[in-house]
């Protein structure tokens, strides 16, 4: 067990660079979310896929890693599908980003609520898996919303999210040495 432990501890550095890479991302689409709006699918699909990367990545942290792998499966495949149909409309944007929100905040929600006792900040993922579902169902019922509300949500929750993950990884430092 403790040599598990310092394994994870020693990958520290990534689950920071991870975390840094996924809260830059965030804060790109806060700040430029009008000249960000041609090439908007190109940066959700980025993040859609670092995030899946991260949830693969990441699930060594926890000790039922089946939650994460199906988490980074959907976001990668999502990401994929924006990536490679850049001629995509803005609306089936908004409806991509909704569908992968609704599945994601619901399996985060429900995955912070079943290991809450070994999950670090399980409320803070309860938390962002909640209202990721209920900006996802919002989307999908008003499809005609502007993507740029969906930009800044995913802005948000990407820089929530990195500085989340950084964070811990700051605090897997300590474990290395175990």
């Amino acid at each position: 067990m403790t040599e598990s432990i310092s394994a994870v501890g020693r990958k520290w550095w990534l689950v920071v660079l991870l975390g840094a890479a996924i809260a830059v991302l965030g804060i790109v689409l806060l700040a430029n979310l009008v000249a960000a709006l041609a090439t908007l699918t190109v940066f959700v699909a980025i993040a859609m896929l670092i995030a899946g990367i991260d949830d693969v990545v990441g699930a060594d942290r926890y000790r039922t890693r089946w939650p994460s792998y199906l988490l980074g499966a959907i976001w990668i495949a999502f990401g994929l599908i924006t990536l490679f149909w850049p001629g995509i409309t803005l609306l089936a944007l908004a409806l991509t980003v909704g569908i992968s929100f609704v599945a994601t905040g619901a399996i985060q929600a429900g995955a912070a609520l079943t290991w809450r006792r070994e999950l670090p900040a399980w409320g803070l993922w309860l938390t962002l898996g909640l209202l990721t579902l209920i900006v996802g169902l919002i989307a999908l019922a008003w499809p005609d919303l502007t993507v740029l509300t969906l930009a800044v949500w995913l802005g948000v929750a990407l820089l929530v999210r990195g500085l989340t993950i950084a964070w811990f990884g700051w605090r897997l430092r300590a474990l290395a040495s175990v």
